[in-house]
């Protein structure tokens, strides 16, 4: 392996102009979900990076295979063996607030030994980084025993609708990694559960919200808040608004007779809604101070149960397991709507805890309002002691030299989609990628030791 090594390395230098080429033409195109055309099932964005990523593979010699424009693959070696996959994912979250990228995000931008734009580390990068893996290793394995196939998915942001498709087509592999977590690996990841809590809204009090809107996705937690009330007291609520002390930053403009109030909050990923801070709570908590007559208890309940904290305790569902540590809850949508308010939220709970329980303890909760189970996502859970873990494990410390033990998380990956997957990378211990945030980056020192994971990985995979 040693050998082989040395020209991993050597092909992985010698290609790298051209992965980074290859990755700009991927980040060029605003993949996040949009409206549904035909033929285009998660909107243009997507479906245009995937036929943009199958032509890149199809330049580098491979016969790329569209399934229907929710997913694409290449293969390389040979079907009377084992099948091994690659989970990469082509779509992204959007970009956010402009003004808080210092680089177009959807230009690559490299500073500082660094690459900067949406989707570079999640998870166009690591896509495109797999994707010329592949191709390394074929040129290094002339009679493979075994395949692999990389496959680009369009609709992991929101929900994986497109793996579920393309599965519903395309056979499952025999073991599978995604490069859409933490190396070294992710042997356990939280259950995601997604619900709408609503409710409809007096408009006949003197004081009323007659505007709402906060977060682009429920699981980003919103930089943004933005609320109109309309009243005859809108000096004293100017008042209260300049004098109020909260962790979000308040600003706010008079005309007429309405009010605009923004908070400004930090975004993160809704996987740790802690490392940010959350402007729809923030706003809750402003709104609960003001007298919105009959509608006082509903802002006030929205945010003691969902706007307060990060972690369910004001919905009675707190709680952790020695695996997959605390549940989180993310406030990630919230806005008003033909009268009614409507709050989106994103639960990770751990791998040992019931969604039946959960949501009968959300509805128990949040009495008159009603509550709907929008999707749920079950836990995973690949045991340490497994083949595919110890070779993976093996296959990072021989790069590496690091010593880090297999990871929980609370994010949720694509290795959800077959029956034996985990998540192998992207990212390494104690990087900060910003992914979902504004500036996302990767180093390009990073991106090649990644390439190189993956290249040995396939190589093993096509090999043994």
């Amino acid at each position: 392996m040693e050998n082989i090594d040395g020209k991993i390395k050597e092909l992985v230098d010698k290609h790298f102009d051209s992965i980074l080429k290859a990755l700009d033409r991927v980040i060029a195109i605003r993949s996040v979900m949009g409206e549904p055309k035909e033929g285009m099932p998660f909107g243009e964005g997507p479906a245009k990076a995937l036929e943009e990523t199958l032509e890149i593979a199809k330049e580098l010699g491979f016969e790329p295979v569209n399934v229907d424009n929710y997913a694409g693959h290449v293969e390389y070696g040979s079907k009377d063996g084992k099948y091994y996959a690659v989970l990469g994912h082509l779509d992204v979250v959007p970009e956010g607030d402009l003004e808080r990228w210092e680089t177009d995000p959807y230009k690559l931008s490299i500073r500082d030994g660094k690459m900067y734009a949406r989707g570079v580390s999640d998870d166009k990068g690591p896509s495109i980084g797999a994707l010329f893996a592949l191709k390394i290793a074929s040129e290094l394995v002339d009679k493979p025993k075994n395949r692999v196939r990389i496959i680009f998915g369009t609709n992991e942001e929101n929900g994986s609708k497109c793996l579920k498709y393309y599965f519903t087509k395309e056979p499952y592999p025999d073991a599978a990694v995604t490069p859409d977590g933490d190396f070294p690996l992710v042997f356990a990841e939280k259950g995601i559960v997604t619900y709408k809590i609503s409710k409809n809204m007096s408009q006949n009090y003197s004081t009323k919200i007659v505007e709402l809107k906060a977060g682009t996705a429920a699981n980003v937690v919103p930089e943004e808040c933005i609320a109109v009330i309309e009243s005859d007291k809108v000096k004293e609520i100017a008042y209260v608004v300049e004098n109020y002390k909260s962790a979000c930053r308040y600003e706010y403009s008079i005309d007429g007779n309405k009010i605009t109030i923004k908070s400004l909050g930090k975004s993160a990923h809704g996987a740790h809604p802690e490392a940010g801070l959350n402007a729809a709570g923030g706003m809750l908590e402003l709104l609960s101070r003001l007298d919105l007559g009959p509608e006082t208890e509903t802002i006030r309940m929205l945010y003691e149960k969902l706007g307060k904290d990060y972690y369910g305790i004001g919905l009675g569902i707190s709680g952790q397991d020695d695996v997959s540590r605390k549940l989180t809850c993310n406030l990630g949508v919230l806005k008003l709507e033909n009268g009614k308010i409507e709050a989106i939220i994103n639960i990770r709970h751990p791998i040992f805890f019931n969604v039946d329980m959960i949501t009968l303890q959300i509805k128990e909760a949040m009495k008159g309002f009603e509550v709907e189970q929008m999707s749920y996502s079950k836990p995973l859970y690949v045991s340490k002691d497994s083949d595919l873990v110890k070779t993976l494990m093996e296959i990072y410390y021989s790069e590496t030299k690091d010593e880090t033990q297999p990871l929980a998380i609370g994010g949720g990956t694509y290795a959800r989609s077959v029956p034996y997957g985990v998540a192998y990378g992207a990212v390494f211990p104690g990087e900060e990628t910003h992914m979902h945030e504004p500036n996302e980056n990767w180093s390009l020192e990073s991106f090649k030791k990644f390439i190189r994971i993956y290249t040995k990985l396939i190589y093993r995979w096509l090999t043994e």
